[in-house]
């Protein structure tokens, strides 16, 4: 016996010095630890604090092992304040082990009230370390609440509030760590029917304990009517239980339940909401169990295990439930439950299938039409039954949904856009651009619609519409509207396309219409690459700009191509199909031509030719266009514009001429007829520019410079036909203010030019002599007689028979009533000179004899009269 107590002695006093080295040890570790702050030694030392206490109640010293647990308090805290996910099992793992022993050692010291703390602290860390864990590593889980239970069932002996909840509680957590392993492990699903058993029996009317059950028996395929009685029960017998934890357990079975079986969960939600929370009145569970009712026959529906008969009649009961009950829904859980019934309808409506769509749709209308609050939804959702209507051809249907929803929400774009499609759909034209219109002025509109309906007016090949779409996308960008995924000079391009197709239809007053919006087409394009151009060359100045996000993309060269040929050969169209007063517009066009022309990144020679063509034609378009004004001042500014190109004509004329003499001097060789062509059509420019300089500085009333436009005619290394200098002088003997110089000067400019031809016209000679002549003689006698007598030298030139009879007849009775006149006012001597003169010319006039014969006997009389003092008479 002694030996026996020896041997005991001796064990005991091993296991204390264990103890006491374990104490000793984690002392030196704590004082090493004591400035190192790390997670993961945190939890060690707490560990290490358990073990030391575990050492203690090993050998009976149950008071060493309370007082070495409870100076780890402050290592508790800390742990406890760990967030760090990737610690969460280590820090759970060692929460629990902590306070199971602190437990252990509060009962044997008779502590039941911290025994009882420490083991719901351990329960609740059990949880949560539960849920942190991954599958396959609940084991560990499963060992720590074992051990709780074991504490629970040895310690806690009478049966009280506080035993019933923490045993529950152990139990269930049990039951859902081997319902985890139960998918490795089938023995496990049992083991955790047996734990639910025994917490049913221990508190018949857990929830959790109910809802596991419910799990276990879906586990097990056990037979359907068992299994609903226990989802049906645990639905009817929650009144007095209810908070709000249970109330999520039941929700979430009811979820569980309405994956394989969504009939019976609706049931089960409507017994809820029927029998107990109609009596409990609390709206907040109603609302709850309503949108989760909702959340199941959304799924339900999207799985197809419900249909669509069963869930307007489950929507239905839960419409009349307010007033049923007089409880009033709040507007948040209203909009839930119509989002969940929305995206129903979204989801058919994707998948084509329209009349489910616009049931759906209908039904969340429906749950919604008696607040007030909500129009826009409301309209929303009417402008979706009106697209379900508008896809099954249903159109009259589609207008009087539109129509509800212009109700609810008044001038809004998207009621328009449907609008718009459903006149489309008619065939209505008018109406369908009117809508059109109305929908970009409306609220909330996007420029998306106006992308959406061009695109839809381009299928349907309707040119009219699409114009009308594309000119409102221009208006947009012309606004400043941030126009996405829009690229304007492609617009642009299409809008000119369609346009212009229309050129060659239509009464004088549409074409000009069409003409007017071209130009406008490309006005605006080539302010958009000049834009460009100017921006790029920023850039180039300056390449902080580079990363400046407003810069646009660089336009490319067959681009701006496209837009100068189209501009230029539509221009030609305008020169050729030309209405009264409509050359503005080919000016407009060719002047915009131009500035494409200047935004070429280099300036070729065919470049400049271009430019030159370009400034030709609207000079001429412009002289055209001034000649048929009416009004003095419209003239006039239109010939000061035409003086402005003449110049700007005249240096692109210096830069090619600067060109073709640097390829010239490099190659000298023969020119080709090409190069001969080319330079005779340069002349007769020149030429037409000289003349239209003339015509404008003419109605300008710049006299004084016109002299320099003949001396440049003049000094040209080619011959200037006459008929230029013909339409000199044609318009100087219009206006009645010009000097007499000028015309002298361009008439004599004309005369000889007419003498320096090949075959010279002497009947155009002629006629303009006699002009010459008449200019003269308004001057003064004197003035005009030396061109009488310089009409003598070149009859002499001329057979008979070649001068015009008629004109050498107009100068001989001209001459020889100068003759008379001075005859009259007792000029004897001027009257003598003027009279010979005219006889002289009787010998170069048919019948001149005898007009010889009859001014012989006038000119007796004159000579009778005239004094001979110093004068030889004839």
């Amino acid at each position: 016996m002694k030996a026996n107590v020896s041997n005991n002695s001796g064990g005991e006093l091993k296991q204390e010095l264990i103890a006491l080295m374990r104490q000793v040890g984690f002392a030196m570790i704590a004082a090493g630890s004591f400035a190192i702050q790390d997670e993961k030694i945190t939890i060690k030392l707490l560990t290490l604090a358990t073990k030391v206490g575990k050492a203690w109640l090993d050998c009976g010293r149950s008071d060493k092992a309370d007082e070495i647990l409870r100076s780890a308090n402050s290592y508790e805290d800390s742990v406890i304040n760990i967030q760090n996910e990737s610690n969460a099992i280590a820090k759970c793992s060692a929460l629990v082990l902590y306070y199971a022993h602190r437990a252990e050692a509060a009962w044997k010291l008779v502590n039941s009230h911290v025994a009882n703390l420490m083991i719901q602290h351990a329960t609740g860390n059990t949880t949560d370390s539960l849920h942190a864990s991954h599958e396959g590593k609940t084991g560990d889980a499963i060992k720590w609440l074992r051990k709780c239970h074991d504490l629970i069932t040895d310690h806690m002996k009478e049966k009280d509030i506080n035993r019933t909840k923490l045993l529950t509680n152990t139990l269930n957590l049990l039951a859902i760590s081997y319902l985890k392993n139960s998918t490795h492990y089938e023995s496990n699903l049992y083991l955790a029917e047996n734990l639910i058993n025994l917490c049913l029996e221990e508190e018949p009317t857990n929830v959790l304990a109910s809802s596991l059950k419910i799990k276990i028996l879906k586990l097990q395929n056990i037979d359907n009517a068992i299994f609903e009685d226990a989802f049906l029960h645990l639905m009817k017998t929650t009144n007095r239980l209810l908070n709000k934890e249970n109330f999520k357990i039941i929700l979430n079975s009811a979820h569980f339940v309405s994956e394989t079986n969504p009939t019976l969960a609706l049931s089960g939600l409507d017994i809820l909401l029927e029998d107990t929370l109609s009596d409990n009145r609390n709206i907040q569970y109603i609302e709850k169990a309503i949108v989760a009712k909702f959340h199941i026959i959304g799924n339900a529906s999207c799985q197809t295990l419900l249909s669509l008969d069963d869930v307007i009649q489950s929507v239905q009961v839960s419409l009349d439930y307010e007033q049923r009950h007089g409880i009033a829904i709040s507007h948040k859980a209203k909009v839930a439950c119509q989002l969940i019934l929305w995206q129903n309808g979204d989801r058919n409506y994707m998948t084509q299938k329209y009349e489910m769509a616009k049931k759906w749709y209908n039904l969340a209308y429906k749950w919604l039409s008696s607040n007030q609050l909500d129009g826009k939804n409301a309209a929303t959702l009417q402008r979706k039954i009106a697209l379900c209507y508008l896809e099954t051809n249903q159109l009259a249907d589609a207008i009087e949904a539109i129509q509800q929803a212009e109700n609810h929400e008044p001038n809004c774009a998207a009621n328009f856009f449907i609008l718009y499609h459903i006149e489309m759909e008619r065939g209505q034209l008018t109406e369908a651009i009117q809508y059109l219109r109305d929908m970009c002025k409306g609220e909330n509109f996007h420029n998306n619609m106006l992308a959406m309906a061009a695109n839809e007016a381009y299928q349907k090949s309707n040119k009219e519409v699409l114009i009308e779409a594309l000119k409102e996308l221009l208006l947009k960008h012309k606004k400043g509207d941030e126009m996405a995924n829009v690229d304007i000079l492609v617009l642009l391009r299409c809008l000119i396309r369609l346009t212009h197709s229309s050129l060659t239809s239509g009464n004088d007053t549409e074409k000009k219409l069409v003409k007017n919006h071209l130009c406008g087409y490309f006005e605006i394009a080539s302010k958009i690459i000049v834009t460009n151009k100017n921006q790029e060359e920023n850039n180039t100045a300056d390449p902080a700009n580079l990363n400046d996000s407003t810069n646009s993309k660089k336009v490319p060269l067959n681009e701006i191509e496209w837009f100068f040929k189209t501009a230029w050969n539509i221009g030609l169209e305008f020169c050729e199909n030309c209405e009264e007063n409509s050359d503005t517009y080919a000016i407009r066009i060719f002047e915009t031509a131009l500035k494409f022309l200047n935004t070429y990144p280099e300036e070729t020679t065919e470049n400049i030719k271009r430019k030159k063509i370009c400034l030709f034609t609207t000079l001429s378009a412009r002289i055209f266009l001034a000649r048929q004004q009416k009004t003095i001042s419209e003239k006039k500014d239109l010939f000061q514009q035409s003086l402005k190109d003449i110049q700007n004509y005249r240096k692109f004329q210096t830069k090619l001429g600067k060109r073709k003499r640097t390829i010239n001097d490099v190659d000298e060789e023969t020119p080709d007829v090409e190069t001969t062509k080319e330079a005779e059509k340069s002349e007769t420019d020149t030429l037409l520019v000289l003349l239209f300089e003339f015509e404008a500085k003419v109605n300008l009333c710049l006299w004084n410079e016109l002299q320099t436009i003949l001396d440049t005619a003049a000094a040209y290394d080619f011959d200037v036909p006459s008929k230029m200098y013909e339409r000199m002088a044609e318009l100087l003997i219009e206006e009645n203010e010009c000097p007499s110089e000028v015309i002298f000067a361009t008439l004599q400019a004309l005369l000889d030019s007419i003498m320096k031809g090949t075959q010279i016209d002497i009947e155009q000679f002629s006629r303009w002599f006699r002009m010459l002549v008449i200019t003269a003689l308004v001057k003064g006698k004197q003035t005009a007689l030396q061109y009488f007598t310089q009409a003598l030298d070149i009859l002499n030139d001329y057979s008979k028979g070649k001068y015009p009879e008629e004109e050498i007849q107009w100068l001989m009775v001209t001459a020889w009533n100068c003759g008379i006149d001075y005859y009259s006012s007792n000029d004897y001597s001027q009257a003598k000179k003027w009279c010979e003169i005219a006889m002289s010319y009787c010998k170069y006039a048919e019948n001149g004899q005898l007009y010889e014969k009859e001014m012989r006997k006038s000119y007796g009389e004159i000579m009778k009269n005239f004094d001979f003092g110093g004068n030889d008479p004839i």
